[in-house]
């Protein structure tokens, strides 16, 4: 029988520069979250290397966990957001106000979940999950679609885990920095990829029948919160997130659109998902679990995503390029060694080198084209 899918739906006004969508003339949120984000995992990288070698910084493991989750990576989910997620329901983009005075309060706020202040996080990610809610709405009264409903679902995750964060006495492998993965980051990175991957495959690929079933991101959440809390039939989880991820990952026909570089990297971060339940149905460590699934998944996908932006909407060619498979490979890499269980500094100067060859390659692109101000 042949499969039902659900088309992405997505305008390819939703991915040119904001001078030709809505909002025109007004400041795209990539150019100045994607090289902050980057910016961000250096020096915080920078200091957790530094620690591990013995300098006394005082960072403790919680704190350089939840600064990478709602600091670095969660700066470039902003930054991916609060431009895609407008264009993609036909609103307005923010204006520069708001995203500078965003921007500011999310730099104020990863420094302080490296300094051991998470609450000074808070504001950024309420100001996000409002303005999510004021596009998601009207949009959603015009057209359900999965992507767009998941996404202020998901936000109101990462606050709730970084209030928990806020709270945890002995926040090591506590709940708030779980929930900011199982239940905001990864679903968030499957949902932004359900509705993107076949759009970007079809562009590539021709006569590509790809696209997005129906019943994925409702039961992949449901089944991440049993897992997480734990619920009843939690110990089945990694198996009905494996099983999910397959189904979907079939709909979206990655053969033979992987042949393209830009498209296989974007594969490969849904890979170590794969890898990440697989080894938590293994019975492996909660820190090994963690480590595939933020660095190998979500690390993999925000270097990836965010080159994939810049060079789109910055004018450079849809191409990986010499300094884009460098810091796909430094990237792996890092994730590859953190498993292994070498020395932590190996993995974590790995990681730096991606992230400082990203901003050496892409944040002049960023920052030179000039927003309508």
């Amino acid at each position: 029988m042949k499969q039902m899918v659900h088309k992405p739906g997505i305008s390819l006004r939703a991915l040119l520069p904001a001078e030709h969508g809505p909002g025109g003339g007004r400041m795209e949120s990539w150019r100045t979250f994607f090289p902050a984000a980057a910016a961000l995992a250096v020096v915080g990288l920078g200091a957790w290397a530094a620690q591990l070698a013995g300098a006394p910084l005082g960072i403790v493991p919680a704190e350089h966990g939840a600064f990478m989750l709602w600091g670095v990576l969660g700066t470039g989910v902003m930054g991916f957001l609060y431009t895609a997620y407008a264009k993609q329901n036909d609103a307005t983009l923010p204006g520069p106000l708001w995203l500078h005075g965003t921007l500011t309060l999310q730099g104020v706020g990863a420094l302080g979940l490296l300094g051991g202040a998470p609450a000074l996080a808070l504001p950024a990610w309420a100001l996000l999950l409002g303005w999510c809610l004021r596009v998601a709405v009207p949009s959603l009264r015009r057209r359900w679609d999965d992507t767009t409903a998941a996404v202020p679902a998901v936000i109101l995750a990462a606050i709730v885990g970084l209030a928990v964060h806020t709270t945890e006495a002995a926040p090591v492998g506590g709940l708030g920095p779980r929930i900011a993965v199982h239940g905001f980051l990864v679903p968030l990175a499957l949902a932004v990829l359900d509705r993107v991957l076949p759009f970007f495959s079809s562009r590539v690929t021709p006569g590509y029948a790809g696209g997005r079933a129906p019943w994925f991101l409702g039961p992949l959440v449901a089944v991440s919160w049993v897992g997480l809390l734990p619920l009843p039939g939690a110990a089945w989880a990694p198996v009905g997130l494996l099983g999910l991820l397959a189904r979907q990952w079939w709909a979206w026909r990655p053969w033979p659109a992987a042949r393209t570089p830009m498209i296989l990297v974007l594969h490969l971060g849904v890979a170590w998902f794969a890898v990440g339940w697989g080894l938590a149905w293994a019975g492996a460590s909660a820190s090994v679990v963690t480590h595939a699934l933020v660095l190998g998944g979500l690390g993999s996908l925000l270097l990836a995503i965010s080159m994939r932006v810049v060079r789109g909407h910055g004018g450079l060619p849809l191409e990986l390029g010499f300094a884009g498979v460098g810091i796909v490979v430094l990237g792996h890499t890092a994730t590859v060694l953190r498993l292994l269980g070498v020395p932590l500094t190996w993995a974590a100067a790995a990681l730096i080198a991606a992230f400082a060859l990203w901003l050496v390659r892409f944040a002049g692109t960023c920052l030179r084209v000039k927003s309508a101000l």
